[in-house]
């Protein structure tokens, strides 16, 4: 309870962070208000010369929104006018939201110089992240002098553009390139703890969970822009948008293996398992297709993996609720970690596929939901793991217990003395052996029957635990017979030991049916000495001690010969 107490407490600091940090990213600072207007050539390429000289001013149809929305097939043209002069010493700064696939070219006064930038340049670095296309401007920009666009083929979605202070820009996009930082930097920590788990275990399901993460931390490196500026990374900026396809494409694939080991589909949904991992093949293809440019011209890549995780999102939410029915405490994890991510892509789906404008908090809150899933399947799997330990530790128990009584099984106790004995040889500590038999105990189980002899030994194992230290071990030797060891008690102590269990065992009634059972114990002593090579000599020596006791009138202890040679008789 303590522990899942601290979890919960855990997933709600982590969901705090999350939150404000994602606040964070959607907070900026509101742009100068500018006056849109757009050209659609319909025939051969126009020079820039021409649009700039004003040759086809009254071509541009305004628009209500400062926004650019590309075409798919065509080049296009906008027209930016300010509200008002700029009057400000600090320069500007013109950013174009969402620029996956843009590739723009800017035309500004004063000189109108061409400058094309687009985010899969690796030469580019104005300073700013790539989360926007950045242009700094002139400080002395008129309401009357227009700012045009050429904007090359992409997809039909509006991206928002804004004028801003350059200073005011910069402190918006320093928060940006924190949550870029911050989101792959959490999920990278969960990756190598669960890389631990893995290596140690060899459990495929932390290698599928491992594979997930990274698979996500490279899609969000792309997606950011980030992967694009980075050694090595950078190979891949020729493929443009594609190695965030495959990236998407390899984590997808892993995220069905990790549910399907994870909540045990094959048990609670063949079907859907089934359905799950027919899915992981055309997912490979697409991962294939966006690997190798030649196969994926334009954009259907992304059209077709986003169809196939609009289906596939709703499918993994029914997998867990499944899990969870059936009384999984992983599917509990399953949809606390994937009900606000399967949500989140579930809406990115819908944004690419409908062509709406990509909103702040939709742009920061899938990685941000991504990273409180990474960090929700951990616990998971730390909660899976330490349920493995308990069944592994309950089952080692089981199997060292005797099924009667509770105590260690003949197996067990053997090795416990054996382990016990070398220790005591090695380190020249004392150790003392009990060889205990309950007396005349063929007559109860003739008298009474064989299960009023199971409840009096079941019943004589509290009596002589209640007399022994931590470490020392009871176990049955086999019938009505018990071995006890006393690690670093000589014979003296295991000769009081064994009198207080003989007591303890005199005084005790069994009450079977209505009828009192009287029950008495023999019990040998023998102390390890310089003689005994193996355990099983110390044993014979503890036998040849009880022999005694039981030839003395039993209920009595007897201290091996070679010790002390006494005998304590009943009191």
């Amino acid at each position: 309870m303590k522990r899942l107490n601290s979890a919960k407490r855990a997933w709600l600091r982590v969901t705090i962070l999350l939150l404000l940090a994602w606040v964070g990213g959607c907070a900026r600072a509101p742009g100068v208000p500018l006056a849109v207007g757009r050209f659609v050539p319909d025939g051969p390429a126009i020079a820039p010369a021409e649009i700039i000289a004003g040759a086809y001013a009254n071509t541009f149809v305004p628009q209500p929104y400062a926004v650019i929305t590309p075409l798919r097939d065509r080049d296009i043209w906008y027209r930016l006018n300010l509200a008002e002069d700029w009057n400000d010493d600090r320069p500007a700064l013109l950013s174009i939201a969402d620029p996956q696939g843009l590739e723009v070219t800017v035309y500004a006064p004063p000189g109108y110089a061409a400058v094309t930038y687009g985010i899969y340049d690796t030469q580019a670095n104005n300073g700013f992240t790539r989360h926007a296309l950045a242009f700094v401007l002139s400080r002395k920009l008129k309401s009357n002098t227009p700012i045009y666009l050429h904007v090359g083929p992409e997809r039909a979605i509006p991206r928002r553009v804004e004028l801003n202070h350059i200073t005011e820009a910069r402190i918006v996009d320093l928060a940006h390139g924190r949550l870029d930082v911050l989101f792959p930097a959490i999920q990278l920590a969960t990756l190598l703890v669960m890389l631990c788990f893995f290596l140690v275990m060899r459990e495929r399901m932390y290698g599928y969970f491992v594979g997930h993460v990274l698979f996500l931390v490279l899609y969000e490196l792309y997606a950011f822009g980030i992967g694009y500026e980075l050694p090595l990374f950078d190979l891949l900026a020729p493929l443009q948008a594609r190695p965030a396809w495959l990236a998407a494409s390899l984590a997808a694939i892993l995220l069905f293996l990790f549910s399907s080991v994870f909540l045990d589909l094959a048990q609670f949904a063949p079907r859907l398992n089934r359905f799950l991992g027919a899915l992981c093949w055309p997912l490979g293809a697409l991962a294939i297709c966006a690997a190798i440019p030649k196969f994926s011209p334009g954009w259907w890549v992304e059209d077709a993996l986003a169809l196939i995780l609009l289906v596939a999102a709703p499918l993994l939410a029914v997998a867990g609720v499944l899990a969870w029915q059936h009384g999984s405490r992983r599917g509990g994890f399953y949809l606390c970690a994937w009900i606000p991510g399967l949500t989140f892509v579930i809406v990115r789906v819908l944004q690419l596929l409908l062509h709406w404008p990509l909103p702040v908090w939709l742009e920061f809150g899938l990685p941000a939901a991504f990273t409180f899933a990474s960090i929700v399947l951990s616990f998971g799997l730390a909660d899976h793991t330490l349920a493995m330990r308990h069944e592994r530790d309950f089952a080692h128990r089981l199997a060292e217990r005797d099924a009667l009584t509770g105590a260690l099984n003949r197996r067990a106790i053997l090795a416990r003395l054996r382990a016990t004995f070398l220790h005591a040889r090695d380190s020249d500590e004392p150790l003392s052996l009990l060889f205990l038999d309950l007396d005349h105990f063929k007559c109860v189980n003739d008298s009474h029957g064989h299960r009023a002899g199971d409840q009096c030994l079941r019943a004589v194992i509290a009596p002589i635990a209640s007399e022994l230290r931590q470490g020392d071990a009871l176990g049955r030797y086999g019938g009505e017979e018990f071995l006890v060891v006393l690690p670093g008690a000589a014979a003296a102590n295991a000769e009081v030991v064994a009198e207080r269990i003989r007591q303890r065992l005199q005084e005790m009634r069994m009450q079977v049916s209505d009828t009192h059972i009287a029950l008495t114990a023999s019990i040998g002593v023998a102390a390890l000495d310089a003689r005994m090579q193996t355990p099983e000599d110390l044993i014979e020596c503890a036998d040849a001690a009880l022999y005694r006791a039981k030839s003395g009138g039993r209920n009595l202890v007897s201290t091996h010969p070679g010790i002390t040679g006494a005998l304590i008789p009943e009191h």
